[in-house]
């Protein structure tokens, strides 16, 4: 019985530790680029984001589900109450079609939040 509870009890804390809502809030967690051109080249578009923590942040790594997506990101720390941001450019060549892809972005207190680009590459 002691170790169903102990069990129980490393359960819900895991559960707490892990359900807990990111500390940067981003304006427009997915951006739709619509309909473009392959060779027309390189689209990129920048998510603004607030620290809507108690404490200062810092992004340690934002990590595309691809290679044709390169972020690039605030550098410095984010104090509470201001704003940083995260450019995602995405390369069209070679990628005709509908496309959806995440970046993934950990903080310096290992949270992580996901924000996504669309649309479509017209060949």
């Amino acid at each position: 019985m002691k170790q169903i509870l102990t069990l129980n009890l490393i359960l819900l804390f895991a559960y707490q530790a892990f359900s807990q809502k990111s500390e940067i809030i981003f304006e427009m967690p997915e951006y739709n680029f619509g309909d473009i051109q392959e060779n027309k080249g390189k689209v990129s578009h920048k998510f603004s984001f607030t620290n809507n923590g108690k404490e200062p942040i810092r992004i340690l790594s934002v990590k595309p589900s691809c290679g044709c997506t390169t972020p690039n990101w605030s550098k410095d720390e984010i104090n509470p109450g201001k704003k940083g941001f995260i450019v995602a450019e995405y390369n069209p060549k070679g990628r005709p079609g509908v496309f959806r892809k995440s970046l993934s972005v950990i903080t310096n207190d290992n949270r992580r939040s996901l924000i996504f680009i669309k649309g479509k590459v017209i060949k």
